[in-house]
């Protein structure tokens, strides 16, 4: 740990009697705290206490950055509320001041490709942390891979030669060696996918979380600013991934298969449970699911799970409705089907989320991921206004019409109660203005769209989302009153 003021420059200290006076007129920004961007004319430096810096405790007068384009600034004109401008090899600059962690990522992206992981290091800087480690990235997405702002996965590595893994961990998230830069390019403003996120963590926890305490619903979020190869790319979401790790499950032995996790990746008939096709095992794929744990001896373990996606299609209904608690998780399925509604997440029933399994001879539960295109906007951030329909698809269904261990009433309460708690307007639209405003108040969104300009206007995108998301609880309030 490394803190700016101990690393002040040009200080005089000196005694007079028992008293000690100490006078510094320059501090020196840290080594990964910031980068400069020649391109963009634009530097942004990564302090969260700046009034501590400014305040009159302070006699330091200027902060310097040094480097290839050494410059210096007054420190009574730094704020984040507004760039201030700098003469930088005799040109003018902008200045930001972001409490956002600072990441900057080096690597060769000529080469980048999304099917393998390319050498490179990456810098993280946030409040006098500084890690520098070496990684291996590659580009994440299908769509995404379009855009001209792109995603990373990252894995870190002990060295580029051996690759061998290496934890690291980042503010209060896990510690590991996989990590996924979000460029959230198709989100207008930044915020729908972290706040889905964080709202699922919010109002779902593992049922066996008292057997688990380690074990997440889902993965957390953290938002950065990026430079990569020395420009700056705007604001990322760092998260974590998805596995047998983050959620807990319980650990093969063996060729005894206990947890199991399984990615919906491709509308192929499982995912949405409208089709049970036969599989076999020395693929990792199957119906549109991916293994991702376990695989032995080079074999995906497909027989529980597509044992079960046939319950659902083909069984008799008193077969379901008296055995399908015992193939999925019927509180977890309430939780999935209310969020997924609520978000309007049209990618997320039949793709877009994991199933897993704490142990055998348990239920499966669902997981989500990739929640981008929701609150109003499908996956390519285009604007559907649509309010007024309910999201399923064939598992749900069945619930709905069987209705087995009273699945209406169940969902129709917990329906109530999440609208007086997490699911209330006052609480989901304090979670987004929250967002906005700091965005709006300290320039992010102004650096974010002079990077990657848009055709809409951030308030129009503001008003367009608020007016969706108060009609869209109107219409789904009707709909469960009316179950």
């Amino acid at each position: 740990m490394k803190s700016l003021l101990s690393k002040a420059v040009l200080l005089f200290c000196f005694c007079v009697g028992t008293e000690t006076h100490i006078q510094a007129q320059q501090l020196v920004a840290e080594t990964g705290s910031y980068g400069i961007d020649a391109k963009q004319k634009l530097v942004v430096w990564h302090e969260a206490h700046l009034r501590a810096l400014t305040g009159k405790n302070t006699t330091a007068t200027q902060l310097e950055f040094l480097g290839e384009t050494p410059f210096k600034v007054a420190l009574k004109d730094l704020s984040y509320s507004k760039s201030t401008s700098v003469a930088v090899n005799g040109e003018t600059y902008r200045l930001y001041v972001s409490k956002l962690p600072m990441v900057s990522l080096r690597i060769d992206t000529f080469h980048l490709k999304n099917y393998k992981k390319r050498p490179g290091t990456l810098i993280y800087f946030r409040n006098g942390t500084y890690l520098k480690q070496t990684l291996g990235a590659r580009y994440r997405g299908n769509l995404s891979l379009s855009f001209p702002k792109k995603s990373f996965d990252l894995e870190f590595w002990k060295d580029s030669i051996s690759k061998q893994k290496t934890d690291v961990s980042f503010k209060e998230m896990r510690t590991d060696d996989d990590w996924i830069l979000d460029a959230m390019y198709n989100e207008p403003l930044r915020l729908r996918s972290y706040v889905a996120s964080n709202l699922w963590l919010a109002i779902h926890e593992p049922y066996y979380k008292k057997k688990e305490p380690q074990a997440k619903s889902g993965f957390e979020v953290l938002y950065v600013d990026l430079f990569l190869n020395g420009n700056y790319h705007g604001i990322y979401a760092l998260s974590e991934g998805i596995d047998r790790k983050q959620l807990q499950l319980k650990a093969n032995e063996g060729r005894q298969v206990y947890g199991e996790l399984f990615k919906a990746d491709a509308y192929e008939g499982a995912p949405d449970f409208k089709k049970a096709p036969a599989y076999n095992t020395i693929f990792p794929h199957w119906g549109g699911f991916e293994m991702s744990y376990p695989t032995i001896d080079y074999k995906a373990h497909w027989d529980d799970v597509a044992a079960c996606v046939d319950f659902v299609i083909n069984s008799s209904d008193a077969a379901f409705s008296k055995g399908i608690a015992e193939k999925i998780h019927i509180d977890n399925a309430i939780d999935y089907f209310l969020f997924v509604n609520l978000l309007r997440a049209t990618d997320n029933l039949g793709k877009n989320y994991y199933l897993a399994r704490y142990d055998k001879d348990e239920p499966y539960f669902f997981v989500p991921w990739d929640l981008d295109g929701v609150f109003g906007i499908i996956l390519e951030g285009r604007r559907i206004a649509t309010t007024n329909d309910i999201l399923t698809n064939g598992l749900f269904k069945r619930l709905l019409e069987l209705n087995p261990e009273n699945y209406r009433s169940k969902m129709k309460l917990r329906w109530d109660a999440l609208r007086q708690t997490a699911y209330s307007t006052p609480h989901l639209w304090e979670a987004m203005t929250q967002i906005y405003e700091q965005f709006m108040e300290e320039g992010i969104y102004e650096r974010e769209f002079t990077v990657w300009p848009k055709t809409t206007t951030t308030e129009s995108d503001y008003h367009y989302l608020k007016t969706w998301l108060n009609e869209r609880l109107a219409y789904l309030d009707a709909s469960f009153k009316a179950l």
